[in-house]
């Protein structure tokens, strides 16, 4: 009996090590704008700030378009450790709400993405040469953590889980097994 302990074990503790580089998938754990904001201004820029280090995915790593569909331009996309920035064009920004579609390259390969809004006011600016001109002060930089549902990571019970699991049941058929055959003398 104490083999087959000794056996669950070792399995238990090579399915451990094996599956501890799959929990590598880095999350977006700010942005900027923050995930919900009311800006009074464009944001000249997006940034997203990972739990671990990220590169840029094969595809778009970020998209911001407006209620009505319109895509924004967005250029300079660049990502540096956790960091992943990309400049938007305010001269094609519109008042109201806009969506942050955002993908990104985990350290293990796995491609993580997720979206956020946030709404802005646009002032309109004048032809005119005779109306005065129009201030705007930018809002400073919002940063929090993004609501859990706002964003579609990949997740759930991690592989590790599974294995164990596995192997437990496994093991325990085995035993069960053995226990049921009668021992010859």
């Amino acid at each position: 009996m104490t083999r087959y302990l000794s056996v669950l074990v070792l399995a238990l503790l090579a399915a451990m090590a094996m599956a501890v580089p799959a929990q590598a998938h880095a999350e977006l754990k700010s942005s900027n704008p923050a995930s919900g904001a009311a800006l009074a201004a464009p944001p000249e820029q997006v940034e997203l700030v990972f739990s671990a280090p990220v590169q840029l995915p094969d595809g778009d790593a970020v998209t911001v378009t407006a209620a009505d569909g319109t895509k924004l331009p967005v250029t300079q996309v660049q990502a540096v450790d956790r960091t992943i920035t990309a400049k938007i064009d305010t001269a094609a920004a519109k008042s109201g709400a806009h969506t942050v579609a955002w993908s990104a390259k985990s350290d293990d390969g796995d491609t993580v993405n997720g979206t956020f809004g946030f709404t802005m006011t646009v002032v309109a600016q004048s032809t005119s040469a005779s109306a005065p001109p129009s201030s705007v002060t930018p809002s400073a930089p919002v940063s929090n953590t993004p609501p859990p549902a706002a964003s579609s990571e990949s997740g759930g019970v991690p592989v590790w889980v599974w294995i164990a699991i596995g192997l437990a049941v496994v093991v325990g058929a085995i035993l069960l097994v053995r226990r049921r055959k009668p021992e010859t003398p």
